[in-house]
């Protein structure tokens, strides 16, 4: 699996929200996740998956900009069609904390996603899911969350307008990138899975800045929609992500070529 993080502490990305000598901050998280099939009986493949950390205000829209924005994020690319096990930990872990520690989490068909991630295949000693189980229940009920988590959005049931991240975010303004948009985005995934399948190379960092994007998508809309985040339309997608995770995929933000050997 390859791993892009700019946490200080990728295991606990909300860390400064416990450190006592740190000011305690509100934050909105984004999750997505990227998906294609590996053919016959076997179960989905997970490709990628991405969590998003935004800083939010208690009582008021912030407004978010390209060039001024920050946000903190993790990304997960696959290497080969058999990390699903070592994804899901990382993702669940992941979930635990921001159920307890963030104020929002924006997930896009969450349901759908979760419901998925519950019923992949798992060795017996494969270690428990508690994030995603919890998670997956809180979501039957976004309504009424239990005391002391965070407030769960589904970017596409809860605001919409439904189907593609990538269409519900050009509704409220943002200009997603070509290639992650909509159908693009899937065959983008099924590719990389074929590829690795075969024994080919394929740039994991275009996976990782793929379900990255939909997080950062996700995480704005979800922002927009629970009142916390605003901004000047239209909001280009490239140049948000680009402003913070641009070392990510350079050449996707450069024009170079990629390397398929990264």
């Amino acid at each position: 699996m390859r791993d892009y993080c700019n946490f200080v502490r990728p295991d606990t990305p909300f860390g400064s929200v416990t450190d006592p000598w740190k000011k305690s901050r509100q934050w909105l998280t984004g999750v997505s996740t990227l998906w294609a099939e590996a053919g016959g009986d076997e179960p989905p493949v997970l490709m990628g998956a991405a969590l998003v950390v935004l800083p939010i205000h208690r009582t008021r829209a912030c407004t978010v900009s390209a060039p001024l924005t920050q946000f903190g994020y993790r990304a997960m690319a696959a290497d080969t069609v058999g990390e699903n096990e070592v994804i899901v930990k990382v993702l669940d872990d992941a979930l635990v904390q921001a159920r307890r520690q963030a104020q929002v989490i924006a997930w896009h068909n969450g349901t759908d996603d979760l419901h998925v991630l519950q019923q992949l295949p798992r060795p017996a000693t494969a270690p428990r899911t508690p994030g995603i189980a919890a998670l997956a229940q809180a979501w039957r009920d976004r309504r009424t969350p239990e005391r002391g988590t965070a407030r769960n959005v589904d970017t596409g049931l809860d605001i919409g307008p439904t189907g593609f991240i990538s269409d519900t975010a050009a509704a409220h303004g943002l200009e997603p990138r070509k290639e992650f948009a909509g159908d693009n985005q899937q065959t983008g995934a099924q590719l990389a899975c074929e590829a690795l399948l075969d024994g080919e190379d394929y740039p994991a960092p275009l996976t990782a800045t793929s379900v990255l994007t939909s997080a950062v998508m996700t995480a704005l809309v979800g922002g927009k929609g629970s009142g916390h985040l605003l901004w000047q339309q239209p909001l280009s997608v490239t140049d948000y992500v680009g402003a913070v995770a641009w070392d990510v995929a350079p050449f996707l933000f450069s024009g170079v070529a990629p390397p398929l050997n990264e």
